[in-house]
């Protein structure tokens, strides 16, 4: 698709679909045209399994790049008008970066809506357009939660001096600190209040607050790639973009599919690269990576209090529970159906009462699943291994990386999105991020970005979730957000958007 200042014209459009290869969301039959208002895009959206009850919704985020004349991809910004949308349907446009498209209205399955408009800002020249999806989960804001399961463990947290009560988030509380701690969460001894923004999962107003309802995806790191130049590809591969065509990306291994197809020319043509099993997650990335593709899909990280808010809502914890409400994790192992596709599932030999979750080798081949295995059109919330708001693979599957609240370093964060664009070298470079200015010592808050080095380091990142390695418990914390460059086949995580 290209578009000109005042008048578009259709005439490449290349389509993209971002991290839901789950449940098939799909953008088509993109459409520019002007009106006296503006520039506009109409399009088609579907995807299934979608809702909206009494509790929350579902909701798929929308966002355009466009090729700029010196050849590189950048965000294209949204307008605010023209937005047009069938009734039962709403379009939240207040952050220019992109689209929240969702139901107005109670309903279930599956959604194809037609005709969809929203305007974005008019520019000179003629472009090539992307267009881009990903499927969100709406965290409602005004409702208190527990952070910690009151197990009184090394890993949880707790309030003051009395381990075995969680700690009840019912205020805006950006200036809360922590008693005496113990064990590896030493740092939760601190004093230092959170950061003015600091995203604890809690407002007194319903805000608008959405996490992505799978994990990374191959298929989503893999188009992320190939808007990127050739020398944001080096920071973001382990492999140079000149390498030969089937050489892996990030690893060669365990269920890694993302390789080159058309090789780069070294500092001036991009490598285009392709995935043979898009629907897995997106195992061997650093911190950096995530960060990086959040920044681009301007979403931005998740903290450990917002992890805990999604997996427990508003319920009383239960001590070691799951990323379902429960302390019963299937321990049998899983039959694997059609591995590597877009419908890659599992024979489950055991009860289906118990949680189920990519971990600890009760799954194989080794390596990450396809994103939402477990949500079958019968599964429960439990044996769809499901957050109560209906996030999935929050236990499992991958590591997820996240800010940490217990060291300066994450409690510095102050809940920026991403703008949608990187820097020159493919880096993160959004205020207060972790690692951000190359940080990484964890004593050392994150700062305003200094203008040459974005996210280099991990300062402030930690992960919780558990992996295909093993699972662990909501509550369960790696430390104080001293976090690792290893591209670990383990690591992985998701993003949330928030305004």
């Amino acid at each position: 698709m290209k578009f000109i200042k005042a008048i578009l014209v259709v005439a490449f459009f290349f389509l993209t679909t971002f991290t839901t290869y789950a449940n098939n969301i799909n953008i088509s039959n993109v459409v520019s045209g002007t009106n006296a208002t503006g520039v506009y895009l109409t399009f088609d959206l579907s995807w299934e399994n979608s809702w909206r009850n009494a509790t929350n919704y579902d909701a798929a985020w929308v966002f355009f790049k466009f090729k700029d004349l010196d050849g590189a991809w950048h965000h294209l910004n949204l307008s605010g008008n023209n937005n047009v949308i069938s009734a039962g349907f709403a379009i939240n446009a207040a952050d220019s970066t992109g689209a929240m498209i969702y139901r107005s209205t109670t309903g279930y399955g599956n959604v194809s809506i037609t005709g969809v408009q929203v305007g974005v800002v008019n520019l000179p020249g003629s472009f090539d357009i992307r267009s881009f999806a990903i499927e969100m989960v709406q965290i409602p804001q005004n409702v208190a939660y527990y952070l910690g399961d009151g197990n009184g463990s090394t890993f949880s947290y707790f309030s003051g001096n009395t381990p075995s009560v969680p700690y009840f988030l019912n205020t805006v509380a950006s200036g809360i600190t922590f008693g005496t701690a113990v064990g590896n969460l030493n740092d939760n001894a601190l004093t230092t209040p959170l950061a003015t923004g600091f995203p604890i999962g809690y407002a007194t107003t319903v805000g608008n607050n959405y996490m992505m309802k799978h994990e990374l995806s191959q298929g989503a790191y893999k188009d992320f790639l190939n808007c990127l130049t050739y020398t944001q590809q080096i920071s973001r591969t382990v492999v140079a973009p000149n390498s030969t065509a089937g050489t892996y990306a990030l690893a060669a291994f365990l269920r890694n599919s993302i390789t080159i197809t058309t090789p780069g020319v070294a500092s001036t043509t991009p490598a285009v690269y392709g995935c043979f099993a898009e629907w897995l997650a997106c195992g061997s990335v650093t911190g950096m990576d995530l960060l990086a593709f959040l920044d681009w899909a301007a979403l931005r990280p998740m903290t450990d209090f917002e992890y805990e808010k999604a997996c427990r809502g508003p319920l009383t914890p239960k001590k070691n529970e799951y990323a379902w409400g429960d302390t019963a994790i299937s321990r049998v192992s899983y039959s694997i159906n059609n591995a590597g596709t877009a419908t890659e599932g599992v024979t489950y030999t055991g009860s289906v009462l118990n949680g189920n979750a990519t971990h600890g080798g009760y799954y194989s081949p080794s390596g990450g699943a396809r994103v939402g295995m477990h949500a079958t059109a019968y599964a429960t919330r439990i044996s769809a291994g499901a957050t109560y708001y209906g996030v999935l693979d929050m236990t499992g599957n991958v590591n997820e990386y996240m800010v940490a609240s217990g060291g300066l370093a994450g409690r510095s964060f102050t809940g920026i999105n991403g703008n949608g664009e990187l820097n020159a070298n493919g880096e993160a470079d959004e205020d207060y991020w972790p690692g951000i200015n190359g940080n990484a010592t964890v004593t050392t808050p994150n700062t305003v970005y200094g203008g040459v080095t974005g996210v280099t380091a991990y300062a402030g990142l930690t992960q919780k979730g558990g992996s295909y390695s093993g699972a662990q418990i909501v509550s369960y914390r790696i430390g104080s957000g001293s976090g690792s460059t290893v591209r670990s086949p383990t690591n992985g995580g998701r993003g949330v958007k928030s305004w």
